[in-house]
């Protein structure tokens, strides 16, 4: 039954109308044009060249003046309109950035075709198509604001109503938006970016030279977006134009440009500062392959960053000295990431443009230990690899009707071994004094394992009629996670004495509590999540415009155990009521265009976090794994 509703939302979306405004992954330029009387004018010829890579989409103005050119590629355009009896206008520096809807409206005066006029366009004081809420970071303040910890995913702190705390690393950056707390919905090209066992979490790590733009929008998008109640953050990633351009960096920090931690124990002298000490290197190179039709992009960065002064050790030298572990203050813990990005993009024909790209990401920190009341004996060698294969297909149909498809595979694996100095046995945990023994007190310890395979593809119809511009479509993403839970084993003993007593053999049973983990130690599920939308982009006059549609997701979550002894393990419910209207207007007021009135409503429903899918399969009540304490 669930197949047949499947194949029956599918079929409903392939022959609903299809809208241009809010793309994932493009832009789009519209306008009405009209004579010097203000006399609409159809049957105008305007042909879009994309100045960067020679691209060229012609369209016609209908009865109402509109001419509309949605799916274009982001960069800087040229419009040319033309109409026998008037004179010839070439209308230049239009740029076009993720999401944006250009509104370029024009006025063409009486006179010879053969007569031009050219005008170069200043940039809009308001965007006169956005109906959200958000902005796009450009490609130049992503490649000159200060990024000292390298993490892209801190600039959407720079949004209004976003709020929240950077990561100086490459973990996640902590985000409320919309007033839902560590809810976004990540995506890179309009394609998954999200880790789906916990919120608010990206898949990937993402550098700089992965980066053209980034589409933040905190409340009012569109019908094909959803799977957040929050914020959609989409990176884009760079393309190479018919010109050769890169560029290379080197960043570095040394030992003597930072001071010691605030919270350092011992001495302060050169022989005792934490190594701080940081190499970043960068490199990227776009360029033609085939000018005006086939162009490529590549990147790579290397990140080394010593981490030791962030995990300070406070365990005084005496009590190192009477439990018998090594008295280190911090212990050489470097981050060693590796980024690196291949793009080509290749116009097949007249009609279709194809985009490959692969994204990778591997990061190891060997001796991760967090520093504290934490002993060297606890530290683990870290490793996170990452990789993002996806491919785009934008087809013109005719000049009415476009398609665009996208499909990506992404997989993140990560892995922790025992470190070059970690002890042996249990791990024990002396309240308020040390923690010592193997690196094994919780089940992402040592021989821990998490990885999560993500295939999507997505499909959109857009379909041109009048001043509507219908779109629709739908989304599937096929979740795959394997867990792998460390063989936990932890001591907890009230004092030293305690803990000295149970190690001679005095007293074996002065802990406070032992805590173990045994049984099948993998564990594999799988999800499904289906999205359908239809949406109208209603043009209804130069100054107002409207967009209306209804979004509909469904998701299929882990299948539970049906023997479990706990009856709630045994099967889990599917929401199958996720229907989410949406509506948003934007209203150009005064013949200067200088201001804009925007309102939205709708609803929108947050996909399911997986992680409480797992706790319910691992605690299903078998004896396939267990804990006691």
């Amino acid at each position: 039954m669930r197949r047949f509703l499947l194949a029956l939302l599918l079929s409903a979306a392939a022959i609903l109308p299809a809208a241009a405004q809010s793309t994932a992954i493009n832009g789009s330029i519209e306008g009405v044009i009209t004579d010097d009387s203000g006399a609409v004018l159809p049957g105008v010829t305007v042909t879009i060249t994309n100045l960067d890579t020679g691209d060229t989409r012609v369209v016609v103005t209908n009865e109402s003046g509109l001419y509309r050119a949605p799916l274009l590629p982001l960069g800087k355009y040229r419009v040319a309109a033309e109409l026998q009896g008037f004179k010839k206008l070439e209308q230049t520096g239009i740029n076009v950035s993720a999401g944006q809807t250009a509104v370029i409206s024009i006025k063409l005066g009486v006179g010879a075709l053969t007569e031009t006029i050219s005008v170069t366009a200043d940039a809009p004081l308001v965007d006169l198509g956005k109906i959200e809420q958000g902005r796009t970071l450009s490609e130049a303040e992503i490649k000159t604001l200060p990024l000292t910890s390298r993490n892209p995913y801190n600039f959407a702190l720079l949004q209004p109503g976003v709020v929240g705390f950077e990561n100086s690393e490459f973990g996640a950056t902590r985000i409320t938006s919309n007033g839902a707390l560590l809810r976004v919905n990540y995506q890179i090209d309009g394609s998954n970016n999200t880790q789906k066992d916990r919120a608010g979490l990206r898949q990937m790590p993402i550098s700089e030279i992965m980066i053209r733009e980034v589409k933040v929008v905190t409340t009012g998008y569109a019908p094909e977006f959803g799977q957040t109640m929050g914020m959609i953050y989409n990176a884009i990633t760079p393309s190479g134009t018919n010109t050769f351009k890169g560029q290379g960096s080197y960043r570095f920090q040394r030992q003597s440009m930072v001071s010691f931690p605030f919270f350092f124990v011992g001495p302060r002298n050169a022989d005792t500062k934490p190594p701080t000490d940081v190499n970043i290197a960068t490199v990227d190179l776009g360029g033609p392959i085939v000018r005006d039709r086939t162009h490529f992009f590549g990147g790579f960065e290397r990140t080394k960053r010593d981490l030791s002064g962030l995990s300070v050790i406070t365990i005084p030298s005496a009590t190192a000295q009477q439990l018998g572990i090594r008295d280190e203050k911090f212990q050489a813990r470097v981050a060693d990431a590796k980024f690196a990005i291949g793009k080509i993009d290749h116009q097949l024909n007249g009609s279709n443009r194809l985009s490959l790209r692969y994204l990778f990401f591997d990061q190891g920190i060997d001796n991760n230990v967090g520093g504290g009341l934490l002993s060297v004996e606890r530290a683990t060698n870290f490793s996170d690899r990452q990789h993002s294969t996806g491919v785009q297909l934008v087809s013109t149909i005719n000049t009415n009707l476009l398609n665009e498809l996208r499909v990506q595979y992404a997989t993140r694996a990560q892995a922790r071994t025992p470190g070059t100095l970690a002890g042996t046995g249990p791990a024990v945990n002396i309240t308020n004094v040390a923690q010592i023994g193997g690196p094994v007190a919780s089940l992402s310890d040592d021989g821990f394992g998490f990885t999560q395979d993500v295939g999507q593809i997505n499909d959109s119809l857009t379909w041109l009629r009048g001043n509507h511009s219908f779109k629709g479509g739908f989304d599937i993403q096929h979740v795959a996670d394997t867990r792998t839970s460390t063989a936990q084993q932890l001591y907890t003993f009230p004092n030293t004495a305690a803990y000295l007593a149970a190690k001679n053999g005095s007293n074996p049973f002065g802990y406070t509590s032992f805590v173990q983990y045994f049984g099948e130690p993998n564990l594999e599920f799988s999800s499904n999540l289906y999205g359908l939308f239809v949406q109208d982009d209603w043009r209804v006059s130069d100054s107002f415009k409207v967009l209306y549609g209804i979004r509909y997701d469904l998701y299929d979550v882990p299948a539970g155990v049906a023997n479990a002894p706990f009856a709630a393990s045994r099967d889990f419910t599917i929401d199958k009521n996720n229907v989410a209207p949406r509506l948003g207007v934007v209203w150009t007021l005064g013949s200067d265009r200088r201001t804009v009135l925007r309102a939205n409503t709708g609803l929108m429903y947050d996909q399911a976090i997986l992680a409480g899918y797992e706790q319910a399969l691992v605690n299903d009540g078998t004896n396939a794994r267990a804990a006691a304490t």
